[in-house]
Formats: structure tokens, sequence, C-alpha cells
């Protein structure tokens, strides 16, 4: 290998370093740069060489900057910090300085070397990275973070002086399709337009940012009463509803609005934007392009729907099911004024909560599907109940209960249900399945078919809810039917009107031409008992005769040797 001359090799070092090199003499006169100290000054080797470095001089650091920076240098051989310099353009920018001072053999200072390396461009970066701390890249507006910042300060500053703040959250409408039609770049771009109207609509002392999406927050540190907001969100509603074009298209938005107010709708942070947003999901409900201010009562009753659902929830994902059970409601044979069938009907006395309608948690069960799932207990708690009065030596009437639309979607449903039959030791004949009008339309021919496959096994189909707005008297005959239960609401209108009771006579007559029985719902008073009993052989259920009655209390109905209790006594309410 060849030797490299010592000197040669410091060249190459200061040519290909990216800090700038800069030599002076003792005086402070330029001797030598790098290419690194003309890409970075601006200035060539000759236009620097004899100056000093004040060539370079900002004048932002005051005399005293230098006059202590070479006192140091004096004291201590070297120096390092941060200086101010300015290009030959002009641009002032930030550098990493350190100057060193080199000796002679006398230990006179004979040199003095200034390394240095640009800051600017690592400071826009820490500059940048700070801004998005705080800051949406897309809109240039503030962040979730900015607004959690800004609503600690904003709810102190309104504690000590007891003023009224506002939240708002809106969202500027339809950016999904857009995103799905034109592209995101195009959403990006009706984001960007909506967040200008924004910008010029709100104060100066209001915080706007851009929480996710095309949703954003208005935080009102002043004047948030409830005529301001209001007026605010007209305008809002008004100025985002304005057509924005695309690829030659006008597109109509649809923003929605919810406020929510400290301290009367919430008194901490957390609370005030969950208030904010049941307002805004509540605006969007309500047909968008409107406002909504925060609703206590609707909000409560929401709560109290997820807590139901999680509670329906929890109790499948466990063996037991406390508080549900099954209260059964008889069906009389009119003419002869005996029991003739009865209905099963879930109660759920909840530890906390108390009785729960089941107007109140059979839809929430529908809507996660957990009715599958429910149908299925309360079968199983009807057929170990049937086959406990059997054993007992009651006598047992056929038993209803009534199915989800979403268990006929159920292919195993007609297997399960024969197979927990027989392990009860029972027959078929001893349970009524009872559907919906609504659900045997919603499941169409595939209901048809599995009904027809459970008749077939020997099990009872009865048609529920007969006459509350599906009704077609022409498919009776073509569905496999045991039973037609006609809906309570007949009876409040033959109160009315005379023409729904030939109406009612007339179902009857071709339920029983179709070798139907006939159950009519919701008898309740002694006149209704009149005009029924001109209907020939049906049945009714209702509060005339039995309200729905605790396990306990039906059990004594149907057993031989019991004698006839009050049968309003120890009854929970029913729906």
């Amino acid at each position: 290998m060849k030797n490299i001359n010592c000197f040669k090799l410091i060249e190459r070092v200061m040519e290909n370093t990216l800090e700038s090199i800069l030599v002076t003499d003792a005086r402070g006169r330029i001797l030598q740069v790098n290419k690194a100290f003309t890409q970075i000054t601006g200035y060539t080797e000759a236009e620097a060489l004899g100056k000093t470095p004040a060539l370079l001089r900002s004048e932002r650091h005051p005399p005293s900057f230098y006059q202590a920076m070479w006192a140091e240098i004096g004291r201590q051989g070297s120096w390092a910090g941060e200086v101010w310099n300015r290009r030959k353009t002009g641009e002032i920018y930030l550098q990493w300085l350190s100057i060193n001072a080199i000796e002679d053999e006398d230990d006179q200072v004979s040199h003095y070397v200034a390394i240095s390396h640009d800051l600017s461009e690592l400071r826009a970066k820490e500059a940048e990275v700070e801004f998005l701390a705080f800051n949406d890249p897309l809109t240039r507006l503030g962040n979730r973070q900015l607004l959690m910042n800004r609503l600690d300060q904003a709810l102190a500053e309104c504690r000590r002086r007891g003023d009224v703040l506002a939240l708002m959250i809106l969202d500027v409408g339809r950016l999904r399709p857009i995103n799905d039609h034109f592209g995101m770049v195009a959403g990006d771009q009706v984001i960007c337009t909506q967040a200008e109207r924004l910008h010029l609509l709100v104060d100066s002392s209001d915080t706007l940012v851009r929480l996710q999406g095309d949703t954003f927050a208005v935080l009102r540190h002043s004047d948030a009463q409830v005529s301001a907001m209001s007026h605010l969100a007209e305008q809002i509603v008004r100025e985002l509803s304005r057509g924005i074009t695309l690829k030659d298209k006008s597109l109509l938005m649809r923003p929605s609005v919810g406020i929510a107010l400290f301290p009367q709708d919430a008194m901490n942070k957390e609370t005030l934007i969950q208030a904010a947003e049941h307002a805004h999901v509540q605006a969007k409900k309500s047909g968008r392009q409107g406002f909504q201010f925060f609703d206590h009562g609707q909000h409560q009753q929401q709560q109290r729907q997820m807590i139901i659902e999680q509670e329906l929830t929890e109790l499948f994902n466990g063996y037991k099911q406390p508080g549900l059970e099954l209260y059964f409601q008889p069906k009389i044979c009119l003419s002869k004024r005996c029991l003739c069938g009865a209905e099963a009907l879930l109660r759920w006395n909840h530890p906390l909560l108390g009785w729960i309608s089941p107007g109140e948690f059979i839809p929430i069960a529908e809507q996660t599907r957990l009715c599958v799932r429910l149908d299925r207990w309360v079968i199983r708690q009807a057929l170990m109940h049937i086959r406990e009065w059997l054993q007992a030596g009651y006598e047992v009437p056929t038993l209803a209960v009534n199915l989800s639309a979403h268990q006929l979607d159920q292919d195993d449903f007609a297997d399960w249900l024969a197979a927990e039959v027989r392990r009860e030791g029972l027959q078929p004949n001893v349970i009524q399945l009872e559907i919906t009008e609504g659900a045997m339309i919603r499941n169409g021919e595939a209901a048809t078919c599995l009904l027809g496959e459970l008749q077939s096994r020997g099990f009872q189909i009865s048609l529920d809810d007969f006459g509350t707005g599906y009704s077609s008297l022409s498919y009776l005959d073509s569905l496999p039917l045991n039973e037609l239960k006609i809906d309570r609401s007949f009876l409040q209108r033959i109160d009315q009107d005379m023409r729904s009771l030939k109406l009612l006579r007339s179902i009857v007559v071709l339920a029983q031409t179709l070798d139907l029985q006939v159950v009519v719902e919701g008898v309740e008073e002694e006149h209704q008992i009149e005009l029924l009993s001109e209907l020939g052989d049906i049945k009714v259920q209702g509060f005339y005769f039995y309200r729905p009655l605790p396990e306990a209390e039906f059990a004594r109905l149907i057993n031989p040797h019991e004698e006839p209790r009050d049968q309003d006594s120890g009854v929970c309410p029913s729906s």
C-alpha cells in the first residue's frame, strides 16, 4: 500500500466532510475553506480567502455575544454553540459552530479552525414535528390534542369566572360516497374546502380543529349561550351545505352539527365531549343538514339501552341467566270458559335495574341477534316445565313460544328443536310455535319451507299479530298454520268502528273454513266478551281472564287437585 502524505490526507478529509471547515490565521484572516463551506454559505473560495468570518455575520447577535465567545476561546482554547449566520443570498440560517485555537511550537496561537454544520433543515423538521403534535397536516387546523389542551384551559377559566362553554362537533356530510366515487384525493379536497369555510365562520377566539375524517370540532370560549350557538350552527349548516364541484359535477353536502354546553350538560372534559358526540349522532339520525343540542333524557335512554345490551351479552356468555324467567298467560275457550292453552312469555327481573319490559329488551336482542339464543333458552325452559308438570300429574295444555325472525334464518333450528323435545321425553304437539306476520314476510319462502317442515314433524304453528299492517286474507290458505292470533288492535277499533267487527267476523269465518283455530288477544272488558261470544268457537287471551302468571301460579292453575286462587296475586308487570 502506498503511504499517503499526512497533509494530503487532511485535505481529502476536509473536501469530503459534510461539515463546513474554515481556517484563519491568528489575526482572523481566512486562509482555507472546504467544499461544504461554499455549498452552505454560497461564497466561493476566492470570495472568502483573505476576508474575516465577519463576512457571514447576521447582525442577530449583539457585540457582547462575540466578546464573550472570544473571551472563552482565549481562556479555554475553544468555544462551541449555536450561531445565526447569513448566506451570500442574504438568507439567515442557524448553525452549530465550534472554534478551536491552534498553537505553534512556542505555544502561541497561529491559527483558528472553525467547524460548523447547518441546523436549518433539522430545526425545520423539529418545527414540523412540533406543529403536527397539535395540528392536522391536511387542513393545517388544530387537531384532537390541541382541543384536549384548550378544553382543560377553557374549563378551568369558565369555572373561575362562572361562564358558559360550548363544544360543537360536526361533519361536512357525505364524505364516504365521495371517496368511493371520486377517490380519496377528491375527498381530501372536499375536506379542505369545508375547513376553509368553517375557518371564515368561527370567531378568532374560537378553537377550530379537525378530529378525524370529515369530523370537526369548535370550542367556543365566550358568548356561548344557546342563542349564539344556534345562530353559529345555522350559519355552519347553511354554508357547508353549499355545493362543491368535483370533475364538473356539483355535489350537495349535508352537514350535521351537535352542541353541548358546560356546565348544564357536563361538568368535565370527558363528559362534555360525550355529550357533544351524542348530540351530533342525534343530528345525523334526524335526517342530517341540521343541528341538535344535547338531550339529557334521550342520552339516558341510550345509556340504558347500552347497559341492557351489555347485560344481555354477558347473560349468554355464562351458563346461568339470572333474572330471566318465564311467565305464562292462559288462553281461554270462550264458549266453555275453560283453559285450552297458554303462551310462555319471557320476563327479566334484573338484579340492579329491576323489571325490564320485554318491549324494551326484546328489540335490543333483535338488533344484536341475541334473540336466537334467547328464543332457544325460552324453548328449553318451556320444555323443562312441561316435563315437570306432566311428571307431577298436572293437566298441561299446549304451550306456545314466540320465535324471532332471525330464528327462521337458522338452518339447524328444526333438527335442534326436535332433539330438545326428544331429550325431555316429550311429543312435538306439546309445543306451539308463534311467528309474527312481519317475520313471515321478512323471511318469505324460506320461512314457509321451515315452518312447513316443523309442522310435518308434529309441531303446531300459530301466526301472531294478525291485522297489524301486513295482513292479507288471500295467503292464509298457502301458509303452514294451525292457529291464527288476531291482534289486540282489532278490539280497540271495534269500540270505535263497527265495521271492524264485521271484518273480524269475516276473518274468523275464513279461518274456521281453513280449519284454523282463532285466538283474539287483548280481551280486557266485559262488553268485548259479549261481542266476541257471537263469533262461535274461538279462544281469547287477555287481562279479563288472566294476566301473565309466574310459574308457581300457573302450576297451581293446571293442578287438578289445587283449589282456584286469585289470578292476580304475585303478578309481575306485563308487556
